[in-house]
């Protein structure tokens, strides 16, 4: 039998390279795991945050509504409007009241407005205002300028849901508001207004997150 070879400079080094090549995927692979959990973890406490914020968001709204009702007699009308969630700005904003006329109430725009502006019922300080279709639209810089087509916005960059009596055949005592959640996506409720347990059961309204929730 002849002697086995001895390994050679070339073949250890050749090893040695091997060695170091597996270890170097091995710390990718370890990274890249690692990332992936941090990630799924940032999400996650992003998500819960956004959550915690609607929820305190909605609750100032659904208060504001309120007192927009002990003020003027009903809550913010939305029918005939293209765009409900702005009627909820601008009348909790007190751009909006209820007119009667021949036995028939409407809401409309403020007839005469206050020299300072007026007297509104929310701080939309803590709150993302912006426009549907003209995302760097501000509010208004005074007061005594009625802001138009812009909405309240929720922490996914969606407007808050809002409606009430949108139509004759509105049933509802209440009105409806949420947020349409993290997929933004929503399937309305019916004429009626009543939010119905089928209604939040389908898979566009899971998410969706609702004042005292």
């Amino acid at each position: 039998m002849y002697p086995a070879p001895h390994p050679t400079s070339s073949d250890r080094r050749h090893r040695a390279r091997g060695f170091t090549l597996i270890e170097i995927l091995l710390v990718i692979a370890v990274i890249a795991i690692l990332a992936s959990i941090t990630f799924g973890v940032s999400q996650g406490i992003q998500g819960a945050q956004n959550r915690a914020r609607a929820k305190s968001e909605l609750a100032v709204l659904a208060q504001s509504i309120e007192q927009f009702k002990l003020r003027l007699g009903d809550f913010p009308w939305t029918r005939g409007s293209e765009v409900p969630e702005q009627v909820l700005l601008q009348a909790l904003l007190g751009w909006k009241e209820f007119k009667r006329t021949g036995g028939t109430t409407t809401m409309e725009d403020l007839d005469r407005v206050p020299d300072a502006g007026p007297k509104g019922f929310i701080d939309t300080a803590q709150f993302l205002v912006s426009s549907a279709d003209d995302p760097s639209k501000e509010l208004p810089a005074d007061n005594t300028t009625q802001p138009e087509r812009l909405v309240f916005i929720d922490p996914w960059g969606n407007p808050y849901v809002y409606e009430y009596k949108d139509t004759d055949r509105w049933e509802n005592f209440g009105y409806v508001l949420y947020s349409t959640g993290p997929d933004g996506l929503h399937i309305p409720v019916d004429d009626s207004g009543v939010v119905t347990q089928d209604n939040r059961l389908l898979d566009e309204n899971l998410d969706n997150i609702y004042p005292g929730e």
